[in-house]
């Protein structure tokens, strides 16, 4: 009988957590996909884009917010069902009969496991290659001009190379009256304008073309005014009347461009095979570019120095500071020509030292380059390390989270939408923070990759485990002692710091 009560509890709580995360992760990612898409709206409005190309774009933005809504959801989702539980003293029931918080939260955890598992997969196959597809299609959304919309007494310049102007616009929109159209294409600054009475507008069936039957007009051409040998300036003016006329302008540039989705610099874009061999082939390159320094270096300090210890030259210059070396430089420049030439000038002097100077700028002008090139390579292989290990963290971050959720919801007991969103704002705020100021320093190479890439998971798992203590002791929030702990922790490092032997 026992065992029949324990699988009934592991099926409603099943049955409630599933349902609330699904109906969760569709909320969050609407709003965040709105977002984006509101975001970028100046950029795509008025280009004439089908409803494919939104429906595509809606796909791929999804795609690409999934990872940072899984996170929420799951935070917000723990929340709200545990803290539900715990406000209608359900869980106080199921503890009443002997159930522990661990085995109440055994199946929605290995729920979470199995779920985290398929993020995993997702995370490294699926969203790379939604990647490029996201990028390319905004590149050329953005790159797009704006589709042709032709308004009375206003100039369309929409079409490159053209102006188009009407005076008035018939019911069907494509008979219109008082026409202007102005053509830059032709060479050498000719202006062609063709003015009509009136005319029929419309593009072709594939929309490759604006066709303009014209009728009653003159054209005119106006080229550049020109100068003969004496510099008179004479200017000429062509113009023929026309009874009707056929244009046809090309609408190349007004159509939706091919996706580019190579994006092969970009470490978001790769799958871990490629990944890994992104990794391996920029490590080599930081590693010529340092061997080219080196080089450079030794090179140099050889040539103004003695050779007889070159291993030492090397040694001494492989850091060497441009300015010490620059006036190292400068001393043997001038001690050299004053002792093949005796006693130098004013003016010797001078251009030796002017010399000297200019050799040591080209010097210097090489090894910033190159060092600009190690530090460029240096920073892609850097960001290549942080995506292969930032997907593997954020798979465990799930599971903690789950694990803070759901203890920190039998603490406050309130399982309403509104608390559960405030306090998910601001754990999940706290991990962005923490997230992107380790992506910069794990770039910059300032701090320790693996500690840039795991602090949100050591802070949230601190909190996690803080308040399942807590709360497997049944306590609520307000029985922690903050004071107590934030001086406990205070302890414990100002203690480890003196250990510290001075220097």
């Amino acid at each position: 009988m026992s065992n029949i009560f324990i699988k009934k509890i592991d099926k409603l709580l099943l049955r409630t957590f599933i349902p609330t995360f699904l109906l969760l992760l569709v909320l969050v990612l609407f709003v965040l996909v709105i977002q984006a898409f509101f975001i970028s709206f100046s950029g795509i409005s008025g280009k004439g884009l089908g409803m494919d190309i939104y429906i595509k774009l809606f796909y791929y933005l999804s795609l690409s917010a999934l990872p940072e809504v899984f996170p929420i959801a799951i935070l917000i989702t723990s929340l709200m069902v545990f803290g539900n539980l715990s406000e209608s003293f359900e869980l106080t029931a199921m503890r009443s009969v002997g159930l522990s918080l661990q085995r109440i939260l055994r199946f929605p955890f290995i729920f979470i496991l199995f779920l985290s598992a398929w993020f995993f997969y997702f995370r490294n196959y699926i969203h790379p290659n939604s990647k490029p597809k996201i990028f390319g299609l905004v590149e050329d959304i953005c790159a797009k001009k704006s589709t042709l919309f032709i308004q009375e007494g206003i100039i369309c310049n929409n079409i490159p190379g053209y102006s188009i102007r009407v005076d008035k616009k018939k019911i069907d929109n494509e008979h219109m009256e008082g026409i202007i159209v102005y053509d830059y294409t032709k060479r050498y600054g000719t202006v062609s304008i063709t003015i009509a009475e009136e005319g029929r507008l419309y593009t072709t069936p594939d929309k490759g073309y604006l066709v303009m039957e014209l009728t009653n007009g003159h054209n005119y051409l106006e080229p550049l005014p020109a100068k003969n040998n004496h510099g008179d300036q004479k200017p000429s003016f062509y113009r023929n009347h026309f009874s009707n006329q056929k244009i046809r302008i090309s609408l190349e540039a007004l159509k939706f461009g091919k996706t580019n989705e190579e994006y092969a610099y970009d470490a978001r874009t790769r799958t871990p095979p490629h990944l890994k061999k992104m990794i391996k082939e920029r490590g080599k390159q930081v590693v010529h570019w340092e061997q080219k320094i080196k080089k450079l270096l030794a090179e140099q300090a050889i040539r103004y120095h003695s050779v007889e210890q070159p291993n030492a030259v090397l040694d001494a210059y492989t850091d060497a500071d441009f300015i010490l070396f620059r006036d190292q430089l400068i001393a043997h420049k001038i001690h050299t020509n004053i002792a093949s030439n005796g006693q130098p000038n004013d003016y010797i002097l001078q251009r030796i030292v002017q010399e000297a100077l200019h050799n040591v700028k080209k010097i210097t002008h090489r090894l910033m380059m190159q060092e600009d090139n190690r530090n460029l390579f240096n920073t892609a292989l850097n960001e290549a390390l942080y995506e292969r290990e930032i997907r593997f963290a954020v798979v465990i971050q799930c599971v903690i989270i789950f694990l803070l959720g759901s203890s920190l919801g039998c603490l406050i007991r309130r399982g309403g939408f509104g608390i559960s969103v405030m306090i998910s704002f601001f754990f999940i705020l706290l991990q962005h923070i923490l997230s992107m100021v380790g992506r910069d320093l794990a770039i910059a190479n300032t701090c320790s990759m693996f500690i840039c890439v795991w602090l949100p998971n050591f802070v949230l798992l601190f909190f996690s485990g803080l308040f399942l203590i807590k709360a497997q002791h049944g306590r609520g929030l307000s029985s922690i002692n903050w004071h107590a702990l934030y001086t406990k922790i205070k302890r414990t490092f100002s203690s480890k710091i003196n250990r510290v032997p001075s220097a």
